[in-house]
């Protein structure tokens, strides 16, 4: 192999190691609050195993605009016009229908805010049933 292609292979595998990490996200660590709290619940019986999933991945893709308990004031909420809706009284999250779309289309394919990304070509069909079924726990009274 020359020198010329050599370096034009590592290049290509450099790109497609960074691609692959950043796609990946950071991840929860043992001892993340978050984390802590999302244990507590699935300890406490307060969510399904499919809704703690949902919850899960919530944290990770929707909390930074939505907040880490759905209610609409995440860290990027205050940039946002109009700012997410209150997802714990809000009656779009109680439709699973309309809630899948709007994770797989994004929200203004139901003519909503342009805002809220689609998320249906980066989650698979199993996670956004997750997160479904966490949204739809979250208008619901806890034991």
């Amino acid at each position: 192999m020359t020198g010329r292609a050599w370096h034009a292979s590592a290049v290509t595998v450099l790109a497609l190691m960074t691609s692959a990490a950043c796609r990946s996200g950071p991840r929860p660590q043992p001892g993340d609050p978050m984390l802590d709290a999302i244990r507590a619940e699935e300890r406490e019986g307060k969510l399904t195993y499919v809704e703690s999933q949902g919850r899960r991945l919530f944290v990770h893709y929707c909390a930074t605009c939505h907040g880490d308990d759905a209610r609409g004031d995440g860290q990027n909420a205050s940039n946002l016009n109009p700012p997410p809706p209150d997802m714990t009284v809000s009656r779009m999250s109680q439709d699973p229908a309309l809630t899948r779309r709007v994770i797989a289309e994004g929200s203004a394919a139901v003519g909503r805010s342009p805002l809220s990304p689609p998320w249906g070509r980066s989650l698979s069909q199993q996670q956004i049933d997750y997160l479904v079924a966490y949204c739809q726990s979250l208008g619901r009274e806890t034991p």
